[in-house]
């Protein structure tokens, strides 16, 4: 995984540098069985005491988790019984884990975050940030100060990043013949806008960003550089089948060799998701071929 775990923790210590530090009794013990409220947390310096499925977490997101995090199951089916011994003050669900509130409410109070992207899906991580500051009733200038950081990152970002064609953000299927493409809504078209870029997909979306679609429907994005997203464990059979698929070659940035890749990311993520992002489309999009 391409990412600078340093940047993310200098983010985290920028944010204690105007507050007094909580020593470790005076913590509050959060458990997270929502991604993006945990990295929010790690992001504050407060890697929460337990989260939904670590080792996958691990995998997907940014920044890994301390070692003595607990692993409290996926989030569809958290081990209530490890959870209860564990004492938590506070337990983060996202909207995928609603149905479990009731019962998770027996052991702690329940902290929901925001809603699913949406239109505002930047200003969502933000708001997840200070959501978790609160909860862990740290200063408000310890969010301010990480999303100063991460402001002026993005900035840096802008300032240098390729804007020579509209992107495509767009995940292949591994038939060959189908592609998830993130439009409208999307944490990649939130990222996109913040770098000054277009999405080159302006086509119709659900709700949370996504969209299923034939290679057929990009046949009309002839300007655009396709970022294509791998998925490690399913790159062989992807790369196999768009070989061999005569209409994924016909389309105009693969037969013009605009394609550049990048690795999977979270699609629900908070800030230190956004950013981790921004920072690889930067790099990708600088890549040799992205823009002829």
């Amino acid at each position: 995984m391409t990412l600078d775990r340093r940047h993310f923790l200098a983010c985290g210590l920028a944010a204690f540098a105007s507050c007094a530090p909580l020593r470790a009794q005076e913590r509050k013990r959060i458990a997270a069985v929502d991604w993006a409220a945990a990295e929010s947390l790690q992001a504050l310096g407060l890697p929460p005491m337990a989260v939904s499925d670590t080792r996958y977490f691990n995998l997907r997101m940014p920044r890994a988790l301390p070692a003595q995090t607990q692993d409290i199951g996926p989030f569809w089916e958290i081990n209530l019984e490890l959870l209860d011994r564990l004492r938590p003050e506070v337990i983060f669900v996202g909207a995928p884990s609603l149905f479990m509130t009731p019962r998770l409410a027996e052991i702690a109070p329940v902290e929901t975050v925001a809603e699913v992207t949406g239109e505002h899906s930047y200003e969502r991580a933000a708001a997840i940030l200070r959501q978790c500051a609160h909860a862990a009733a740290v200063a408000d200038s310890a969010a301010d100060a990480v999303l100063a950081d991460i402001e002026r990152r993005m900035a840096q970002l802008a300032a240098r990043v390729n804007r020579d064609r509209p992107v495509c953000v767009l995940l292949p299927d591994q038939g060959g013949r189908r592609a998830m493409i993130y439009g409208r809504n999307s944490v990649p078209d939130a990222v996109l806008t913040r770098l000054g870029l277009t999405n080159a997909w302006q086509g119709p979306t659900n709700a949370s960003g996504f969209f299923q679609t034939g290679l057929d429907a990009l046949m009309a994005l002839e300007d655009a550089v396709f970022v294509q997203i791998e998925i490690p464990t399913l790159s062989l059979q992807t790369e196999k089948a768009l070989s061999e698929s005569a209409l994924w070659h016909r389309l105009p940035p693969v037969r013009k060799k605009r394609v550049v890749r990048i690795g999977q990311f979270y699609p629900f993520g908070g800030c230190l998701t956004t950013l981790h992002l921004a920072e690889t489309l930067t790099a990708a999009l600088a890549k040799p071929g992205s823009t002829p």
